[in-house]
């Protein structure tokens, strides 16, 4: 949206500079690819020549810059990017208005400039680093101005002194000419740090402004010995500069890059422009004031040429926050507020403006009255003055952060006693979140001891066999029995002891020959006191259903029975506990009962499974069972998880989270070092190591440099040792292996009997007083201060 009062034209390509003529009526605009010139209406622009015309358009009418003659109507210079300097003629007849061309540069024309006072001489600074004068009436070159610089980027000729010319160039410096003298210039400074791009000079005051690409404008005063007066700072490299008729303290300036508006500031406040012209969408190329001190004229490579009036111009300033606060890293308030705050101004109703192509919301233009808009004016410089209040952290409890980094371990304790220290200490201080981490890394990396079963009293032996027919057999291979109220015998420690079935009839035969007691009329006997069998007496056959089945186990789980003990058999064992020929011991009857599995390889073979125990139990009733291991649970890999914790606590601000586990864990370290790479571990400790040293927690940061695993790291603790040398006399430190600048007259005297030192040489690294060592030795035998009078506790080593 371009305000009411802002009028605007498009041109066939974009322009590179205008000039405006002595009455201000009209404007010449020129580039590479127009030339034109047009009267400045009231409400538009109206198009009175254009000067690109003919049948050999060559590089003579390519123009970077252009000038009109402040004294003559017609006369117009334009510098071409062929090195020549081209003179127009408006007054001629005919459709070329060419008057004259200087091809005595042998590069590129930077700039063109027009005497104030006499209407035949021209100046022109060009890239081969020389200014030449030309003569109009003799159509030569009067002098030749060699700068010995890399380029000349502006020439002005000076209002205050009708000889004197001031050039900029773009190894940053500024030049100060005699048009008279040819020979040397009179005056040369280092103006800026880069290349300087434009000058101007004020109308009333001997005030030079120049232009830089080190996104300053600085202002000189040329009146004896060049003197800085002021600096702006801006955003980007400034390309253009122009002073504000009328107003001592206001400038006008345009960006060379990024920046396409207009800013006009007053030197007295340089961090924010007093006014702002957005109405371009690329960057301006030139700008120029009307003798109204309230319009200008610019335009831009958007191939645009706007008229700007004062009056709808959009003041930053009143969007900015005066206020700003900043906190120390000690806990330190520091609030800076305007020292004379800007009065509420009348602002009329308007919507906030946005420039097309930038997406961007821009102050809003013509907000302010005129009469608001002047009070601005007035009031805009106080308004840079402010006041700092500083609010001290001290009395206040310590930083968390730090407090527990002095209570912090990383070395004399296994890995899981000291993730439990720091838990501790991070919740003591409300950091709940980093005393969870601790946690994970003490479940994780912590060994606790297994919890051991209750003590069991040992089985009854077995009983003495006196019977010398009875042959001794291996004992069988026999199948649990699965009912729940079967397990009448227990064995060692408090596993039950299985049983095997013999009949009945031959049951009372087999006690009446071992005299073994058992159940009255039971069939089935402890496998404890099968060890004697009468093999002829003795009937093997199994009755049908002499077992209850056992269930079959769960699809997802292997079966223990099978892989521990029904495996071992070269038959195998059914779930159902039938037996498979040929797996007894003796072999003979090619039937045998299948054995109990063995709990304890079972606990073994399978990480994490449970093992089971039973108390020996009362005659008649169950025993206890007892969970040992911890049951079988799904296996996680803790290193990635716990590497993506310390990168979010990392991200956070929080490396003393993250390069402490680290130092803490030790030989389990490595298992992080495939989720974080090596220069993000030298990240965390370099700053864990710069904050300690930004609080003097000096010996905290020495201990982490001894712990950390990086070559880079512990290295700092061979290059950071340095003892510092003060001069005991006056206290200012000294250069190694020098004395005292200040005290250089004067020798080093001793502290006791105050005569120069020669030979060995005693002194207090605490007070830096000092003197012969014998003397000094004599005098730390009785006492114990400094004999300087220092009140120091010396001590001589």
């Amino acid at each position: 949206m371009i305000p009411s009062n802002t009028i605007c034209v498009s041109e066939e390509g974009p322009a590179n500079a205008l000039a405006l003529n002595k009455d201000a009526t009209q404007v010449v605009i020129a580039g590479r690819n127009v030339f034109k010139v047009f009267s400045i209406e009231e409400n538009d622009f109206t198009e009175v020549c254009n000067l690109r015309v003919g049948k050999n358009l060559n590089l003579n009418f390519s123009s970077i810059d252009v000038a009109w003659s402040t004294i003559e109507e017609n006369t117009l210079a334009t510098a071409a990017t062929n090195g020549a300097v081209v003179v127009w003629n408006l007054g001629r007849s005919g459709r070329s208005k060419q008057e004259h061309v200087f091809s005595d540069h042998k590069r590129t024309v930077n700039k063109v400039s027009f005497h104030l006072t006499e209407p035949a001489l021209l100046i022109s600074g060009s890239q081969d680093g020389m200014m030449k004068c030309f003569d109009l009436r003799m159509k030569e070159v009067a002098r030749t101005f060699i700068s010995n610089t890399e380029s000349i980027r502006d020439v002005q000729f000076s209002p205050h002194q009708a000889h004197t010319f001031a050039a900029v160039s773009e190894n940053g410096n500024v030049q100060l000419w005699d048009v008279r003298r040819h020979e040397r210039c009179l005056q040369q400074f280092t103006a800026h740090s880069g290349p300087v791009f434009a000058c101007d000079w004020h109308s009333e005051m001997p005030w030079l402004a120049t232009a830089s690409r080190d996104k300053t404008i600085k202002v000189w005063d040329i009146h004896a010995k060049p003197n800085l007066e002021h600096t702006i700072y801006t955003i980007a490299s400034v390309g253009h500069v122009k002073w504000r008729p009328q107003k001592k303290y206001q400038v006008a300036s345009c960006a060379l890059v990024l920046d396409c508006a207009v800013h006009v500031w007053d030197v007295r406040r340089p961090h924010v422009p007093l006014a702002t012209f957005a109405e371009h969408r690329d960057v301006t190329t030139a700008i120029a004031w009307q003798n109204d001190p309230n319009t200008f004229l610019s335009t831009s490579r958007d191939c645009s040429l706007y008229r700007h009036r004062f009056s709808e111009a959009a003041h930053p300033v009143l969007w900015a926050n005066p206020h700003g606060v900043c906190v120390s890293a000690r806990g330190d308030v520091t609030h800076a507020a305007p020292d004379c705050p800007l009065p509420a101004l009348h602002t009329n109703p308007a919507s906030d403006r946005y420039v097309p192509g930038l997406g961007r919301k821009q102050p809003t233009a013509g907000s302010l009255r005129p009469q608001a808009q002047a009070a601005l004016e007035r009031l805009f410089p106080g308004g840079a003055a402010s006041i700092l209040t500083r609010y001290s952290g001290e009395g206040r409890p310590p930083c968390c952060v730090v407090a527990c980094a002095k209570e912090y371990k990383m070395r004399g304790l296994p890995t899981h006693e000291l993730a439990e220290h720091n838990a501790k200490v991070a919740r003591a201080y409300n950091r709940h979140m980093v005393g969870h981490v601790w946690e994970v890394v003490r479940c994780v990396y912590g060994r606790p001891p297994p919890r051991e079963p209750p003590e069991r009293e040992p089985p009854p032996p077995p009983p003495a066999h006196t019977n010398s027919n009875a042959v001794e057999e291996e004992p069988l291979e026999e199948v649990e029995q699965w009912a729940e109220t079967q397990f009448h015998n227990s064995g060692v420690l408090g596993m039950p002891t299985l049983s095997i079935y013999i009949p009945p009839h031959k049951y009372k035969i087999r006690h009446d020959a071992t005299g073994a007691c058992g159940p009255e009329g039971s069939g089935w006997v402890s496998a404890a006191s099968a060890h004697y069998v009468d093999v002829e007496t003795a009937d093997w056959t199994l009755p049908e259903e002499a077992f209850p089945l056992r269930a079959p186990p769960p699809a997802h789980q292997p079966s223990i029975l099978d892989t521990t003990h029904g495996r071992t058999a070269a038959g195998g064992a059914s779930p159902g506990g039938s037996s498979s020929p040929g797996s007894g011991s003796s072999g003979s009857n090619g039937s045998a009962c299948t054995a109990p599995p063995n709990l304890e390889q079972t606990s073994s073979a399978y990480p994490g499974a449970a093992t089971l125990c039973r108390a020996q139990p009362e005659e008649g009733e169950s025993g206890p069972l007892w969970v040992v291991h911890e049951a079988l649970r799904p296996h996680v890999e803790p290193a990635p998880l716990l590497a993506l914790a310390l990168r979010h606590h990392a991200d956070l601000g929080d490396v003393q989270t993250a390069a402490l586990v680290m130092i803490v864990l030790h030989e389990h370290r490595s298992d992080l070092f495939p989720y974080i790479d090596e220069g993000l571990q030298e990240h965390w400790l370099l700053g864990y190591i710069e904050f300690l040293q930004k609080h003097k927690l000096w010996n905290v940061a020495t201990e982490v440099v001894r712990c950390a695993w990086l070559s880079s790291v512990w290295s700092l603790s061979q290059q950071s040792s340095s003892v510092t040398v003060c001069c005991g006399r006056c206290g200012r430190r000294a250069r190694p292996r020098a004395m005292c600048d200040r005290c250089l007259p004067h020798p080093d005297l001793c502290a006791v009997c105050r005569q120069v030192v020669r030979g060995l040489y005693a002194w207090c690294q605490g007070c830096s007083h000092g003197g012969h060592l014998e003397h000094m030795r004599q005098w730390m035998e009785k006492h114990q201060l400094c004999p300087a009078g220092c009140g120091h506790h010396c001590q001589l080593g």
